[in-house]
């Protein structure tokens, strides 16, 4: 259970840097993922946009305190769960600015793709529960890189996504 713990840790981690850095590398990003914003006031937007991406790289450095950093991530995927059912439900035609620029608006995939980070977020959880000891160095060997891919694919979900989509984002 140790190594799923670890494939975890980096994966949680690993989307969660990503996320934080995309809209961190700039200005004109995080003022361009606050324009997305819609449930906030415009006034607020920037703010609220700088508190996500804190939030973000918190918890990808929570990441090595697996108790801490698995909770913020399950709490965090949560709320961000929320706002896209919200959004989706109220007809709105936002961008899923959640790795950068993006054409794909806000949609079911998106909430299926929380669900699977959540059940990520579930498995370390669990693995949690039931210690083993230190790993190995050949399983960590095979426990990181899996985690490091399995990011991969969360980051570029829009893009895999969009080849099995129409322009509209159904399936």
């Amino acid at each position: 259970m140790d190594l799923l713990l670890v494939a975890s840790q980096v994966l949680i981690g690993a989307v969660f840097a990503v996320a934080a850095f995309t809209k961190l590398r700039s200005r004109a990003d995080l003022r361009a993922f606050a324009s997305g914003l819609v449930m906030v006031p415009e006034r607020l937007r920037l703010a609220a946009a700088g508190a996500v991406a804190a939030g973000e790289a918190a918890t990808a450095a929570l990441m090595v305190i697996p108790e801490i950093g698995l909770v913020l991530g399950g709490i965090m995927l949560g709320a961000f769960s929320l706002v896209i059912a919200v959004t989706v439900r109220r007809g709105e035609r936002v961008s899923c600015r959640c790795f950068g620029p993006s054409a794909t608006p806000l949609g079911r995939l998106h909430l299926v793709r929380n669900a699977l980070l959540l059940l990520v977020v579930a498995v370390g959880g669990t693995a949690l529960a039931f210690p083993g000891g230190p790993p190995d160095a050949a399983g960590l060997a095979v426990a990181i890189p899996a985690g490091l891919a399995g990011a991969v694919v969360f980051v570029a979900f829009d893009d895999i996504a969009g080849l099995f989509t129409d322009r509209t984002g159904r399936v």
